[in-house]
């Protein structure tokens, strides 16, 4: 799905609030963070901090953390991967 489609996307991306799993848990797959307010939370293939953040605060839209080359942004709500745009991506 194109990202300017998805109707979940916060206005402003948050930062980070940390570097780690908010809930002191090590995953190797990686983190996640929440676009909306800066939770970082494991993936749905570790713990699934962030899908459970997601559910509870209807905070929907996520990104890989941290920022690389194979970075993606996934909306919980539409259950599909957001396709950055000139003026829509993880690098602004």
């Amino acid at each position: 799905m194109k990202i300017a489609d998805c109707q979940h996307l916060p206005e402003k991306f948050a930062q980070p609030k940390t570097d780690e799993c908010q809930e002191n848990h090590p995953c190797s797959h990686g983190q996640r963070v929440c676009l909306t307010c800066g939770y970082v939370g494991c993936c749905d293939s570790c713990q699934m901090h962030l899908r459970i953040h997601a559910e509870q605060t209807k905070h929907e839209v996520m990104a890989s953390y941290p920022a690389d080359s194979s970075s993606f942004i996934w909306c919980y709500a539409d259950d599909d991967y957001l396709e950055p745009d000139e003026k829509i991506n993880l690098k602004v």
